[in-house]
């Protein structure tokens, strides 16, 4: 599958797309033709949907590369979803982004957009998209999959991430657990503080209200809403930046900047390096999140790594179980010396304000 050659006019090519072609870069470009191999384009759409819509393309290619990673069997003979995993456990996974709202600004447009003036805000528009396209997803599961032979029976799991709006990788995860577990923690509160040996404020976030008036109820995973979706994938890592962390190019003047999981205190571990020097896995960053109310759940050892983050409920102990460790990838960010980043550029820079809270504490089960 050639990603890279125009199927469509320049006038089509969506931004990031644009930037590939006209900036090329073959140690990126191996990357992402390493995460297609083997990918099967049922379709003939996939090379057209790469070159202008991007995004959701970009996150089905990272999502079979994890797959192929954890030595999962895919079978591509049905056309939806998006992944049938055939062993060692049958599964399914339907892919989705959360985009832009109409009059947002894309992603991509990050040179006309400021850093975030308030985190919760910031966090409140991506919850709405993220809440919008899992609903979207459940609604087509219940009306397109259920009964589909390889799908009825079998676990269910809907992987998603935020493309949402520039800087979209600063949520981190603080907006999928708002959206399953109503789980939120207030980074805004804690920064206005001033005091960075402060607790950071956490508390149950049962909903939220839309521009309209109209509430979104949270909680998917702790009210029972979503039986069928036996697990959500989630990564706010699966960026371009992940694709020059995982690149050979030898370029010395590529300056990563990142935030690790660090449990025994509220500052994240804080990783300045120069290209030659960073170290950062396919798997770094992913996270799982069981849904305790599954009606088939998804067995835990196909996701399982010890760079994946994955959650899920002990009903023989009635306790949350957490498989995280010191060192997991929350945040990275990722600039080039001396390049002036055009516009419509979605390659990753440094952000002053980039996450300063350590991962959630255990949602509990309501």
């Amino acid at each position: 599958m050639d990603l890279f050659t125009p199927v469509v006019p320049e006038s089509d090519w969506h931004p990031n797309f644009a930037v590939m072609v006209k900036h090329p870069n073959a140690w990126n470009a191996a990357v992402l033709n390493g995460w297609a191999a083997g990918f099967v384009d049922r379709d003939r759409k996939f090379v057209r949907q790469f070159q202008t819509t991007f995004n959701d393309c970009f996150w089905e290619l990272y999502l079979h590369a994890v797959l192929r990673e954890r030595g999962l069997s895919i079978n591509f003979a049905s056309a939806s979803p998006d992944f049938t995993v055939s062993s060692p456990v049958p599964f399914t996974i339907e892919a989705t982004i959360a985009s832009h709202a109409k009059d947002d600004l894309p992603e991509h447009r990050r040179a006309e957009a400021e850093l975030p003036p308030d985190l919760n805000e910031f966090n409140r528009q991506t919850i709405l998209r993220l809440a919008n396209a899992l609903g979207r997803k459940h609604k087509e599961f219940s009306t397109k999959y259920a009964a589909l032979p390889h799908v009825a029976g079998k676990p269910f799991v809907i992987a998603v991430a935020a493309f949402d709006r520039p800087y979209f990788s600063m949520t981190c995860q603080r907006a999928i657990e708002a959206v399953l577990f109503n789980y939120y923690v207030d980074e805004e509160s804690y920064v206005s503080a001033g005091d960075p040996n402060s607790p950071i404020p956490k508390y149950s976030l049962e909903s939220i209200i839309k521009h309209n008036g109209s509430t979104v109820t949270l909680g998917l995973f702790q009210n029972g809403a979503m039986p069928e979706v036996s697990a959500v994938i989630f990564s706010s890592c699966a960026t371009l930046g992940k694709v020059r962390a995982l690149s050979a190019d030898p370029n010395p003047k590529i300056f990563f900047d990142a935030l690790r999981r660090n449990p025994t205190s509220t500052q994240p571990h804080r990783i300045q390096a120069c290209k030659s020097d960073y170290k950062e896995s396919l798997l770094d960053g992913l996270r799982v999140y069981h849904n305790p109310d599954a009606l088939h759940p998804l067995d835990l050892a196909m996701l399982r790594d010890p760079d994946v983050f994955q959650t899920y409920f002990c009903a023989a102990t009635g306790k949350w179980i957490y498989e995280d460790r010191e060192g997991q990838l929350l945040f990275r960010a990722v600039r080039t010396e001396q390049q002036r980043v055009p516009a419509s550029d979605a390659i990753e820079e440094v952000v002053s304000a980039a996450p300063a809270a350590n991962p959630r504490q255990a949602p509990r089960r309501q």
